[in-house]
């Protein structure tokens, strides 16, 4: 089973891993900034975009036979917790690690301020009733209503975005990024109501060594309402 990609530019590797939802599509607005300085590499997670469905073992193993042998890694939203895991696992290919709106756990706990699980249930249902609607509708709103010339191309395969859904409600990393070691930083937007900015204080507090940056007008999608700031915050990381 391939694993989708697509590769634009020359440089040092940046592999981009897409949110639940979409698909490496989302990344294009940004790619004539990237282009000059890196070699781009988008990935379609398993049941979006391009890529079948499969399992983690299955995406790593095909994943790591089509990648360079060293890459910088960035994960958005429901990506950062495939780059985190792949970073955790794979320490001596992932050379940096840029998670974006994204942390080790994304539904609410005691003591961590995710978002409630009925957040992304509503969201799943009103995908699966009309999926160009709910996504144009949700970029609109993390964009603060600026224009996006953003197209859905391949919509998300319903197993596809179940396997997302249980991924955002499961996985929990919170133990393991402990272990990783390599350069790493989250970016957060204050405005953000899926990853809550408290959840900036309390990972610096528990993972001092990584690097932190808070857009103070960006919600879940700083990269596209943001993007020179997000060039600038890429470039002066990855060296």
């Amino acid at each position: 089973m391939n694993i989708h990609l697509d590769k634009y530019g020359q440089g040092m590797p940046l592999v981009l891993f897409h949110g639940w939802g979409f698909d490496s599509q989302i990344w294009q607005p940004i790619i004539p900034y990237l282009k000059p300085k890196y070699q781009i590499i988008l990935v379609d997670l398993p049941g979006f975009g391009l890529t079948p469905m499969m399992d983690w073992e299955s995406f790593k193993k095909n994943l790591l036979d089509q990648l360079p042998d060293k890459f910088a890694l960035a994960g958005w939203s429901m990506g950062g917790l495939y780059a985190t895991r792949l970073a955790i696992e794979e320490p001596a290919r992932v050379q940096y690690l840029i998670n974006i709106t994204s942390s080790p756990r994304f539904i609410s706990d005691i003591d961590w301020p995710g978002v409630a699980e009925e957040v992304f249930v509503n969201f799943y249902n009103n995908l699966s009733k009309d999926i160009n609607k709910t996504l144009k509708e949700f970029i609109s709103l993390q964009l603060n209503k600026m224009k996006c010339d953003f197209k859905i191309g391949n919509p998300p395969s319903p197993e596809g975005l179940a396997f997302g859904l249980e991924i955002l409600g499961t996985w929990d990393f919170r133990e393991q990024l402990k272990q990783i070691s390599i350069p790493t930083v989250y970016l957060f937007g204050r405005l953000d109501p899926i990853t809550p900015v408290k959840t900036m204080a309390i990972m610096e507090k528990n993972y001092p060594n990584f690097k932190y940056v808070l857009f103070n007008r960006a919600a879940h999608m700083p990269f596209l309402s943001h993007t020179d700031l997000f060039i600038t915050i890429m470039d002066e990381f990855i060296k």
